[in-house]
């Protein structure tokens, strides 16, 4: 899928959007690029004396990135890795004032170079396919995930390849997302670094642009597969020429307790489990039980990590349906852990609100012909489940109060609700068989406002059965453990 760009010109210059999520704005984007790029390329040159230094930037087609390796005589090759071509063509041309020409050769520009060569690839692709131990610095400057699969370059797999490339005692620097709003997000990555081998070191920075859109302060990592000390740190020579990145950098290092030792409640984000996307969609800070007026400087740490390989992918149908499950015996789970939120365009105040809408929204659903309908579909039913599911039914045809159902009847019903919510937000309205005047918000209307071209009527035949076809699947999910 093509990213939409968009440039916002102002009086101090233009900012620069993706898909509407801010970049960089040339006011201050010098805060982001020198804390990325300038602290792990002069603790490569402290350890690699006398050395010429080769550099992945993976990501950072803007060319900013680039401008402010390039600051270095000590490096010798840099190779720059983006999928988007539009983003790199942007930087070889209307972006040419700001990154000194770093993406064009020397011939053309200021700071362009043959030291620099572009690949037009994805990284998670290009960086499997490279040698081990050849590189000295790896700079990871992608954009915020906005959907699952582009969390993909943050998992600890993509952390283990790039590990593989580093000569030993090499430097990672990579963008992260902000400690501030995302905080469980965060410090997922770190502990994904840490269980990657890597040890890592989180800094955080205001950026006032990012401020400004309430993105919150934004954080960074550092990392190696050796420690990172602060007295290293602290002997670095920063560059002539920094607009942002001043002798009290180091405090980027410190984190309030409240904020810091959320660290310990995340897993590790994989391929196979993955768990940063739904961590960036349910953000959840609860930070009451922690001593908000003191800090950790993680200069002062070293730490393994303590995160684990989650059990499961809170964004999956039948995870949600577990925790449901769950919900029967025990009370502990939030309403948006029973229904996180599941999209960019979703907010857990959205997900709130259709728990709360859930007893109106089944009291539509005819529980007779529903309960017939589930027993006539699904053939293979254990006989105890279906005897209990044909006395309920008895039960609703003869106007019998329901006192007290089976838990295995109990579990079929958590699993329709959790299909017909679902349902509701792949087919919505329809997925209640309400035919094709339900709420309007797909209708047209004439001028005395009566609804006209609702849509077709089989739109309730396919939500019907995506309800259906949802709560038997997942009911085939369980019934094992109930044989």
């Amino acid at each position: 899928m093509s990213n939409s760009l968009f440039i916002e010109c102002h009086s101090q210059g233009f900012a620069f959007y993706i898909n509407g999520d801010l970049q960089f704005d040339t006011a201050d984007e010098a805060i982001y690029h020198e804390y990325l790029a300038i602290p792990a390329i002069i603790l490569a040159i402290q350890r690699f004396p006398n050395t010429a230094l080769r550099v992945l930037i993976c990501g950072g087609g803007d060319g900013l990135t680039a401008r402010d390796v390039l600051r270095f005589s000590e490096v010798s090759d840099v190779a720059l890795v983006d999928y988007d071509p539009a983003v790199l063509e942007l930087g070889r041309t209307t972006f040419v004032d700001y990154n000194q020409g770093s993406l064009l050769n020397e011939q053309q520009a200021e700071l362009g170079s043959s030291r620099v060569a572009v690949y037009t690839q994805e990284a998670f692709e290009f960086v499997s396919a490279l040698p081990d131990a050849c590189f000295h610095v790896v700079i990871c400057d992608f954009t915020f995930p906005t959907r699952p699969e582009e969390a993909k370059i943050y998992s600890r797999e993509w952390f283990e390849q790039v590990r593989r490339v580093l000569h030993s005692s090499g430097v990672i620097s990579t963008n992260a997302v902000s400690p501030e709003q995302t905080a469980i997000a965060f410090w997922c990555l770190y502990q994904t670094l840490l269980s990657s081998g890597f040890q890592a070191k989180p800094m955080h920075v205001a950026i006032p642009s990012f401020q400004k859109l309430e993105y919150g302060e934004w954080g960074f990592f550092i990392a190696s597969d050796v420690e990172i000390m602060r007295s290293q740190l602290e002997t670095l020579t920063l560059p002539n020429g920094l607009r942002e990145l001043r002798s009290d950098w180091l405090s980027a290092f410190e984190f309030s307790d409240a904020i810091a030792q959320l660290r310990h409640e995340v897993n590790i984000h994989t391929l196979a489990c993955p768990q940063l996307f739904y961590y960036l969609l349910n953000a959840k800070t609860d930070l009451d039980q922690f001593n908000i007026d003191s800090n950790i400087n993680f200069l002062d740490i070293s730490e393994a990590g303590t995160g684990q390989i989650g059990t499961q992918d809170l964004l999956e149908l039948d995870a949600i349906a577990k925790l449901w499950l769950e919900q029967l015996k025990q009370t502990r789970f939030t309403a948006e852990e029973l229904l996180p939120v599941q999209h960019a365009e979703q907010t857990p105040k959205m997900t709130t609100e259709w728990l709360t809408y859930l007893k109106s929204l089944l009291e539509e659903v005819d529980a007779k012909q529903l309960l017939g309908a589930v027993l006539e579909r699904i053939q293979e039913l254990p006989p105890k489940i279906a005897h209990d599911l044909k006395q309920t039914v008895e039960k609703l045809r003869t106007g019998q109060p329901l006192l007290q159902v089976s838990e295995q009847t109990a579990e079929i019903i958590v699993l329709i609700s959790v299909s017909l919510l679902m349902a509701n937000l792949a087919v919505p309205d329809a997925a209640f068989a309400k035919g094709y005047a339900a709420s309007g918000s797909d209708c047209d209307y004439d001028s005395s406002g009566n609804a006209i071209d609702c849509g077709s009527p089989t739109d309730g035949l396919i939500g019907f059965a995506t309800l259906l076809v949802g709560a038997t699947w997942l009911f085939r999910l369980y019934r094992k453990k109930d044989e």
